[in-house]
Formats: structure tokens, sequence, C-alpha cells
């Protein structure tokens, strides 16, 4: 893991090359995900007709989920808030954070094969099942 200085240093050049992709070939081609953005971690299934990805957004309400499946590209987008127990006036202290919250965005390429009209996207328990079925060659 980065120290905090070198990952403040590498959000701002990463931001830096993402102001130059998108003066140079235009917004669409350079879009990239924030540097100040966690990822969700993702399963990716090939299935005889269809790709079908898994997105791990725990604690992730559905009404703050963003999926946008184009030519080329799945972009997953949304918010977490920081899970904390219900103490009421009981003092806390952190001890250890590891599960990531704040903004997150995940993107992936995708085939050209993705029948785009007949992607389907289902949010069940904490996970995001996105069908990508795929159309058949001709």
């Amino acid at each position: 893991m980065l120290k905090t200085a070198r990952r403040e240093e590498f959000q701002q050049m990463a931001g830096q090359v993402n102001k130059l992709v998108n003066q140079m070939w235009g917004s669409h081609f350079g879009e990239f995900c924030p540097t100040d953005t966690w990822s969700p971690s993702i399963n990716l299934y090939r299935l005889e007709r269809r790709l079908e990805v898994c997105v791990d957004l725990a604690g992730v309400d559905k009404r703050e989920l963003d999926v946008r499946v184009e030519p080329g590209r799945l972009t997953i987008r949304g918010h977490r808030n920081a899970p904390e127990p219900r103490v009421g006036q009981e003092p806390m202290r952190i001890v250890s954070m590891e599960i990531d919250y704040g903004p997150f965005c995940r993107m992936m390429s995708l085939p050209e094969q993705v029948d785009l009209p007949r992607v389907t996207t289902e949010y069940v328990d904490g996970l995001l099942w996105i069908r990508l079925p795929l159309r058949e060659h001709s």
C-alpha cells in the first residue's frame, strides 16, 4: 500500500494525465475513473452465450448506482457510506478500518459482440449482477 504522501502525489499525476488525454483525444475516449475513488472487486464469468459480471457492493444503496454499458466499455459508479456501529451517545474509537467507502468507480473493456440492448442488471444481497448477452456470429 502506498504511504499517504506518495498516494497524494500519484493522484495528482494521474489527474494530470487524465486532463492531457482528454485534451488530446476528447473526453469520451480518455474517460477514466477519478483518482479519488475506490474500485470494487468483480468476478467475470464467460458462459456459452453471455458474459456475467458480479460486483461486490455490500452496503451500497442501489439508488446510488450508475451502470453504463457502451460499445466496448462497462462503467460502474456510485457511493458507499462509511460503515459505523450504532452506538448512540457511547464514545467510539476506530481500531481498524479496511472497508472502502466514499465514491467508487470501476471500468472494464467489453468485446464487440456484446448485444447492448439486451443487457440486464440485478442487485441481490450486496452483489450487482450484470448480464451481457453476446450476439451470434454471422
